[in-house]
């Protein structure tokens, strides 16, 4: 008695919501053992026989899938169908379809990958990233979580064009000089240098909020003042609040030192995020390393070098700008 072929894994579509039995095509049937019993089968198409197991599962599987019970006869009608548009693709010749043959391996190659993940994983990768290891790392690499040093500065501007005369100037500077003395003056310097802003700074995005540039590293004042004056700005210090008046070709400007921040370390609960990512790709990693060396032990790789350097590279589309919409008459 000739055993049937056994099914042995599902794939891909050949017609609306045909799901197709795909495994023989591809690995070629496996013969049941000549020693086991012949499975019990639902129905036959040509010389397929569908195993009373596949059947129930497809049963369930739509059945999971829809509220409304899910007759027999709709499961084995949908098997009936994918099977007959299965074993006519062969006579048809879409078998040796070169599309159709890379998804199939794609299809496969992703199983085998998942497959040999599994048993590749070691018994850590799968248990959560705990907060004791996330400590760990953040106790071993204190550099990494360091925070530069700041400043908060506020600053009270006044424009000036590099083409002003040397009188023009010499007006602005003595405008901010008159400034600093009342600031110098006042019993608060903070909220009498705030309301001068307010009422003269030529800075729009700090005028109404006291003049303050708000924390800023040194780049970051750099990037905002300019060399000379950021470098000023630095020095300031509790004691010695107020700078004096700083020409930029540009502008002239008033600092007033709000506070400094030295290196810090940042909080473990800031960076366990980015550590527990990091440590999750750490692990991916190696398992990925580890399943291209088992890949390669089971199947070994040679590469034709003479053929690959004749090949010429595809040329890279280019993209043709959209003509600009014409401009409405009037």
């Amino acid at each position: 008695m000739t055993v049937p072929w056994r099914i042995q894994w599902r794939g891909f579509l050949f017609g609306a919501g045909s799901v197709i039995l795909m495994g023989s095509m591809l690995l070629g049937c496996r013969k049941a053992d000549e020693s086991a019993p012949t499975p019990e089968w639902v129905v036959q198409v040509g010389t397929q026989k569908v195993a009373t197991a596949t059947f129930e599962a497809d049963w369930i599987q739509r059945q999971s899938q829809q509220e409304r019970p899910v007759p027999a006869g709709d499961v084995i009608g949908a098997l009936v169908s994918d099977w007959q548009a299965y074993q006519a693709a062969g006579p048809m010749g879409l078998l040796e379809d070169p599309e159709l043959q890379k998804a199939i391996r794609r299809v496969v190659a992703g199983k085998v990958r998942e497959n040999l993940a599994k048993s590749l994983s070691k018994p850590s990768s799968d248990v959560p990233i705990g907060p004791m290891e996330i400590e760990t790392v953040y106790r071993s690499q204190p550099q990494r979580w360091q925070r530069p040093p700041a400043w908060n500065i506020a600053w009270l501007v006044a424009s000036v064009s590099p083409k002003a005369e040397p009188a023009r100037r010499a007006a602005v500077r003595e405008r901010l000089e008159g400034y600093r003395r009342e600031i110098q003056a006042g019993a608060d310097p903070k909220a009498t240098f705030a309301i001068l802003c307010s009422n003269h700074s030529d800075d729009t995005a700090t005028r109404y909020l006291r003049g303050e540039l708000g924390w800023l590293q040194r780049e970051q004042l750099v990037g905002r003042m300019g060399e000379s004056v950021a470098e000023e700005a630095i020095l300031l210090s509790s004691t010695n609040r107020l700078s004096a008046v700083l020409e930029s070709p540009t502008r002239m400007v008033l600092l007033l030192h709000l506070g400094h921040r030295p290196v810090q370390m940042r909080p473990l609960d800031e960076v366990a995020p980015q550590i527990r990512s990091e440590m999750g790709k750490q692990r991916e990693e190696e398992l990925q390393r580890a399943l291209a060396q088992e890949l390669n032990r089971r199947v070994p790789v040679q590469t034709n070098l003479a053929v690959l350097a004749r090949l010429k590279a595809p040329a890279v589309p280019t993209t043709t700008p959209s003509a600009p919409s014409p401009m409405p008459r009037p």
